[in-house]
């Protein structure tokens, strides 16, 4: 699964240019512990068909609950479900984004012996995980995302069972298409290559929300 990811950015030019995508609105610049609820920078296109950088709410919301009741905003949708389960379905036809990030964490163990893995590209600055969105959020005039997973590759097997289904730069424009065809799009979903992703050991201050910090994502030399 994917329930904490890091997004810095120096410069807004670098995240603009890795999605080939025009800032619509205000754009958090560093989160180094991204959590669900937060409200994070996603690529979508518009009307126009224009690829738009948008402040989203992670945890997608299907349907405004009724007076007194919680939202139901799960953060992770599975490849193997997103075009059958009826949650899913009309997002994965019409409403496909990009989540942008510089990686993402994972904990292996249990209790109180979890270690934190931070999971990142051996090459460039970002990794960007397909995604789905909705239209409505628990917050006014926010749109709300999950981030897709599948099957792990062998760098993330002996960590967990699922990763975020990152997609390649060159695989942008298939995914946002909206006239492109489920089974092109499944195909799509699928374990990043083995040898484009590095891991290491980080601090356990990152399973605090509060925390949010460089530290966070540098690899610990000792617990």
């Amino acid at each position: 699964m994917c329930g904490r990811y890091a997004l810095t950015i120096e410069e807004q030019q670098e995240l603009e240019e890795f999605l080939n995508a025009v800032d619509h609105g205000i754009i958090p610049s560093k989160n180094y512990n991204v959590a669900p609820s937060h409200q994070m920078p996603v690529a979508l296109l518009d009307e126009n068909g224009n690829r738009l950088l948008e402040t989203m709410y992670w945890g997608f919301m299907g349907w405004k609950p009724k007076d007194g009741q919680k939202p139901f905003t799960p953060i992770n949708t599975r490849d193997d479900s997103i075009s059958s389960k009826p949650m899913w379905k009309r997002a994965f036809n019409s409403n496909r984004c990009i989540i942008p990030m510089n990686g993402f964490y994972e904990w292996t163990g249990s209790g109180k012996n979890k270690v934190p893995h931070f999971i990142y590209p051996k090459e460039g600055t970002f990794l960007a995980a397909a995604g789905i969105f909705s239209n409505i959020s628990p917050v006014e005039g926010v749109k709300s995302y999950s981030v897709i997973t599948t099957r792990p590759n062998s760098l993330m097997e002996n960590i967990h069972d699922r990763m975020p289904a990152f997609l390649h730069p060159t695989e942008f424009d298939k995914w946002l298409n909206p006239n492109n065809e489920q089974a092109l799009l499944l195909d799509m979903l699928e374990p990043y290559p083995d040898d484009a992703l590095s891991e290491h050991i980080v601090t356990k201050d990152v399973g605090r929300v509060q925390n949010n910090y460089p530290a966070l994502i540098e690899k610990a030399s000792l617990f």
